[in-house]
């Protein structure tokens, strides 16, 4: 297998070549794997029962609002998984050349 941009033989996964750099290295950081969403689903999971609650026993607009908030935030988080993974899958096919460090 070669680069495409310089023909080198010399390449190597990103994966393995950035878990094969020490931790001081500088080029840790520029090719390290993308971060994980920070968010939690629970929150928004209480949000929703929270606001079920409410819409029954007390004020039905509070409650459904309530209610629709965790479930557009809970909406949130999943696209924000779902691009997490997409990120994740296209940085595990990805190639670096140790040549001149083209990544593709």
């Amino acid at each position: 297998m070669q680069c495409p941009k310089c023909q080198s033989t010399n390449i190597k996964r990103l994966r393995g070549y950035w878990e094969a750099l020490p931790a001081e290295s500088p080029n840790r950081g520029r090719y390290a794997p993308p971060d994980e969403p920070t968010g939690q689903p629970l929150p928004a999971l209480l949000a929703v029962a929270a606001g079920i609650f409410v819409a029954v026993t007390s004020g039905v607009l509070i409650g459904l609002g309530i209610a629709v908030a965790g479930l557009l935030w809970g909406a949130f988080m999943v696209k924000q998984q779902r691009e997490y993974e997409a990120e994740l899958a296209e940085y595990d096919g990805s190639t670096i050349c140790l040549a001149k460090y083209h990544v593709y």
